[in-house]
């Protein structure tokens, strides 16, 4: 048989047919000792689920902090930044961050007592018991009813009881992750706001060393990309907060909102997470405003918060986020989504900046492919 180049054992032929044998034989392989290893995979995935969950706190806290702790370590007024002095500006970072939580739940503590105070009981029981007899509910065979819709749903006795236990224990469970998680969280941050730059520095150099000049300057691009976005993003929203915070309680206490200060406070809180914000002001106000029969306020109060989101959404947020964050509403929504599967409420707040920073990297992918076509 002809072994020219035109034959059928082309050399050129051959070494592409056996890549492809090796590749497929090499994917089938991986694939089954992925399959007979699942467990341990599943540990390797918990663990560093469980380091990532902290690592993201660590890095928010660092990057909500570091502009304070800036602050009170310039104020001490050292000619030269040393050790100490930066230790003891986060310590009173920290200290400053500590008051203000304990402050708010000492507010919504106390806004609670008093909500649950005013509520008048006799009426409310009154008001009860009119309601059931109107809907004229017998009592006698309730539980016999119970047991029937819940049979139709599939739902036994012991059922119903497993669910509560197994409701029980997430809840416990998630406390538990949350404390673990922000303690170790704190540790992250601080050393974050400590040893940041080193530590920055320290990788970026093993980058190289493993990867080479070129790897490691493209990471650093990535890294600042990672940096400016994350805290232009993280920033940004914090001051929006803090205005829309100062607005809300101002139009809130001229309107005489009860409780207007704690309103305006977790109005902005809320509004840390795109479209949060004024889901957590209306249910607020209402659970601040029904018990006392302030309908009227709260009607008002609905529509002072409306104005200011409007306002928010479409001149102070884009101001404050568009040198920073450019993302498409819909990516926004889907970020969020995503986020907020994938990890509560702190996914929710890292899901439009991770978008954002995906973005920027995937049009600098796509202005380097199409320079690279223009230049062909």
């Amino acid at each position: 048989m002809d072994s020219g180049n035109n034959g059928f054992w082309d050399k050129k032929y051959l070494k592409v047919c056996i890549y492809a044998s090796v590749s497929v034989i090499t994917t089938l392989i991986a694939a089954y000792l992925i399959y007979r290893t699942g467990g341990f995979w599943a540990k390797i995935w918990a663990l560093f689920t469980a380091i990532l969950r902290p690592f993201l706190i660590g890095l928010i806290l660092c990057y909500l902090l570091s502009p304070v702790v800036s602050l009170i370590e310039r104020g001490m007024n050292y000619k030269k930044k040393h050790r100490g002095s930066r230790i003891l500006s986060i310590v009173l970072a920290y200290l400053v961050a500590a008051a203000l939580v304990t402050a708010l739940v000492a507010l919504v503590t106390v806004t609670a007592y008093k909500n649950i105070s005013a509520i008048n009981y006799d009426i409310f029981i009154k008001a009860t018991a009119d309601a059931i007899t109107s809907m004229q509910i017998n009592f006698s065979n309730l539980p016999d009813k119970i047991q029937e819709l819940l049979g139709i749903a599939g739902i036994t006795i012991g059922g119903v009881g497993s669910m509560a236990t197994g409701a029980v224990n997430a809840v416990v469970m998630g406390v538990e992750r949350f404390t673990t998680g922000m303690f170790f969280g704190i540790i992250f941050s601080i050393y974050f706001l400590l040893d940041g730059s080193n530590i920055g520095d320290y990788w970026e150099k093993v980058f190289r060393a493993f990867f080479g000049q070129k790897a490691g300057d493209t990471l650093k691009i990535v890294l600042d990309d990672f940096n400016r976005v994350f805290s232009g993003y993280l920033r940004g929203q914090m001051t929006d907060a803090t205005i829309v915070m100062v607005i809300s309680c101002i139009l809130l206490t001229l309107i005489g909102v009860p409780n207007s200060i704690l309103v305006g406070v977790l109005i902005g809180l809320g509004n840390l997470i795109p479209y949060v914000g004024p889901i957590v002001g209306y249910i607020v106000l209402a659970l601040v405003c029904l018990p006392t029969g302030a309908f009227s306020k709260m009607v008002v109060g609905f529509i002072c918060v409306a104005v200011v989101m409007f306002i928010d959404a479409n001149i102070i947020n884009p101001k404050l986020l568009s040198d920073n964050v450019n993302v498409h509403p819909l990516l926004v929504v889907a970020a969020l989504i995503g986020g907020g599967a994938l990890g509560g409420l702190l996914g929710m707040l890292i899901a439009v900046p991770a978008a954002a920073f995906l973005k920027l990297q995937l049009d600098r992918l796509v202005s380097k492919a199409i320079s690279k076509n223009d230049t062909e």
